[in-house]
């Protein structure tokens, strides 16, 4: 008998082990946090003269050192969130998809960056508290202080918010076992890492709404870069088998939180700066260019390493790159986010614009004078995030009908047409004239607001864009999750079947009008830029959900028949003209508690400003409607005559089979006895 085969060893991989963590990680992580650290050294705290308040060394020291280990935990949080829903190649598609083993590791990483995210902001929401009353935090600690001012101080209560959604992540990345679950809380905590940024200390410039968007999308694009990073140059560490694959994915996220990092960086210089020449004159303006530079190198670095790997994943026998190398694309984004805490607290070059009137700070900017129909309607009042959605909106739809003409397959230039008419009415609402004079008209407000809740929602609903991207967007290989499988799961989630619901849609397009208007909401919401920008997505979002369901050019998990839609279309008719009629008949002025806030010179009656609104309100509710419940009907009618050509088609291939089957069944009763038969008493 011959002897047996000795097993050989496998041979040695060039990959690190999984002890190779503590060496690699660690040692990275030590670098960039001395790179952080000591440029959020900048702010120190200095005695204040006697007589002036001074919150102590602690409140002033701790806030950026506390703001770095928030942006830090965010970043991880996001980071480790992608990784196990978007870049695991062994995770299938959404639908069905179970969290891998890998992909729970991460999500334990995860769930730590929470917890760290949700303990930093709160101390974090009582440091900025103390710093802003100038007291101790021992003072703020007291009782009743907290509870009296916390939320009434705008960043010690975004901090706060962002500690309770953080909290909320933590328990729900820990409860999650499947690629959607995990996928609906990692933009609850996105939500959380960018909503310190909607309370800027640039936001008292011009361009609020620039700079309060910009920021967020910033934070978040940052978060999700320097996160992503880190949790690939983890796995590298691992040894984590598929990594060329979770690099190319990677690449993708990479590229767009470049572009969204750029054009938001930009957008937030312009609110800080007055010149480009600040940029080189200012310290201000150095430590932006010191940023920039600083994300160019971890742009570079990281392109060059994810090409190697990609080319390990072509060819298995290349020599694969060292984990540390994505270390320096860490650093780099270290010390841009070091940068980053020290421009939050630095004084800017750029003034505020002192406005001669209260009302005039409030709306930010000089009244308009006295409205013309051309001022209007053809004025240019730009609000730049509406602008670059909607273009953004029209250029991706227009790249997919592109795409499926080159390939041969037809789009009809009816739904292309109501596209581009769609997001075109809402770049007049938000950025002509009547968006200059909607805060300080009531009844140019309306204009605004049915614009974008009546006919901007019908228009993009008749565009199909969901149906247009279903074609568009091929199919992942092997069972993966792409972009395709992601829609499709999301318009079978239960969240989607939830707001598409025919009494949830009713609810929020039309009892809504009574709680903005008839309660103090609208006045709380005119108070803040953000809460205007957000009535203006509410407006937008419940008119596309209920035309969504009503008009049914794209899939919807509810599929009413003609008549429901008829009744629910009528229905919200009713209900939006009680709504109208009573603010027509008025005597006394609606939502004064704002307007009398910002009532221009030139409005001198502000009941009939009301009572206008009133009729705009009512005229903008009775004419789309009646149009779209014309268009069912000519829907219905086609709909029944395609159903009796079908049956005659169907009638000419099987010899009216039907038909026939129908009289022999009558004539089978027929021939029972008369007791028999299923009429007889």
């Amino acid at each position: 008998m011959s002897a047996p085969t000795r097993l050989e060893p496998p041979p040695a991989t060039t990959a690190p082990g999984r002890g190779a963590l503590p060496r690699v990680v660690w040692v990275g992580a030590a670098v960039v946090m001395l790179l952080v650290v000591a440029l959020a050294a900048g702010i120190r705290w200095e005695p204040t003269p006697d007589g002036l308040p001074d919150a102590g060394r602690l409140v002033v020291d701790g806030i950026p050192l506390l703001r770095l280990v928030q942006l830090l935990a965010g970043g991880a949080l996001l980071g480790f969130t992608l990784s196990a829903v978007a870049l695991d190649p062994g995770a299938k598609g959404p639908s069905a998809g179970v969290l891998t083993g890998e992909g729970r590791r991460d999500l334990t990483v995860a769930v730590v960056a929470a917890a760290l995210l949700s303990l930093a902001s709160g101390v974090l929401a009582l440091l900025t508290l103390a710093d802003i009353l100038g007291v101790p935090l021992g003072e703020v600690l007291a009782p009743g202080v907290v509870t009296t001012y916390l939320w009434d101080v705008d960043v010690s209560r975004a901090h706060a918010s962002a500690a309770v959604l953080a909290l909320a992540v933590a328990i729900g990345l820990g409860l999650a076992r499947t690629l959607g679950a995990a996928a609906a809380w990692g933009v609850v905590a996105a939500i959380a890492v960018g909503l310190p940024s909607l309370t800027g200390h640039a936001v008292g410039l011009g361009g609020h709404s620039l700079a309060l968007i910009s920021g967020f999308v910033h934070a978040i694009a940052t978060a999700v870069w320097g996160g992503g990073v880190v949790a690939l140059a983890t796995h590298a560490a691992l040894g984590t088998p598929g990594l060329g694959e979770r690099v190319r994915r990677f690449g993708v996220v990479a590229i767009i939180s470049v572009v969204a990092i750029a054009a938001t960086g930009v957008a937030s210089a312009v609110t800080r700066l007055a010149a480009p020449s600040e940029l080189l004159t200012t310290a201000y303006g150095r430590m932006v260019l010191a940023k920039v530079l600083a994300l160019v190198v971890a742009g570079i670095v990281g392109l060059w390493v994810r090409r190697a790997w990609q080319a390990v994943a072509a060819d298995p026998r290349a020599a694969r790159p060292r984990p540390g190398r994505m270390l320096i694309e860490v650093a780099a984004l270290g010390s841009a986010l070091g940068l980053a805490v020290v421009l939050a607290r630095a004084p800017f070059p750029r003034e505020p614009v002192e406005l001669p009137s209260y009302g005039e700070s409030l709306i930010g900017y000089p009244y308009p004078p006295a409205p013309t129909v051309a001022r209007v309607a053809l004025g240019w009042h730009p609000d730049w995030v509406w602008l670059t959605v909607s273009l953004l909106a029209i250029g991706l739809y227009l790249a997919g009908a592109w795409r499926l003409h080159r390939r041969g397959d037809a789009w009809p230039v009816g739904r292309l047409v109501a596209w581009v008419a769609g997001w075109s009415v809402v770049i007049w609402a938000t950025c002509s004239g009547v968006a200059w004079y909607a805060p300080v008209s009531f009844a140019l407000h309306m204009i605004s607001h049915m614009a974008l809740a009546m006919l901007a929602p019908v228009l993009l609903v008749l565009g199909g864009p969901i149906t247009l991207a279903l074609r568009v967007l091929p199919p992942a290989p092997d069972g993966a999750r792409g972009p395709r499988e992601w829609i499709t799961w999301a318009l079978h989630s239960r969240l989607t079947r939830f707001v598409t619901h025919p009494a949830y849609v009713l609810l929020v397009f039309t009892v809504g009008l009574y709680g903005l208007y008839y309660t103090s909401l609208y006045e709380a919401l005119m108070a803040s830029h953000l809460g205007h920008f957000a009535m203006q997505v509410h407006f937008l979002a419940a008119g596309y959900l209920f035309y969504w369901v009503v008009i049914g050019v794209d899939a919807a998990p509810h599929r009413l028949s003609y008549p429901a839609r008829l009744i629910l279309l009528m229905a919200s008719l009713v209900i939006h003209s009680l709504f109208a009629v009573p603010m027509m008949m008025t005597e006394v002025p609606m939502v004064q508690g704002w307007y009398d806030l910002v009532q221009p010179p030139w409005l001198t009656d502000p009941l009939r400003d009301t009572q206008i609104a009133g009729a705009i309100a009512w005229g903008f509710g009775e004419i789309p409607t009646l149009a779209v419940a014309m268009a069912l009907g000519v829907q219905w009618a086609r709909s029944d005559e395609r159903e009796a050509r079908r049956g005659d088609r169907r009638a000419d291939l099987d010899g009216d089979a039907e038909l026939r089957a129908y009289n022999e069944r009558l004539a089978q009763l027929h021939a029972r006895p008369p007791g028999e038969r299923p009429d007889a008493p």
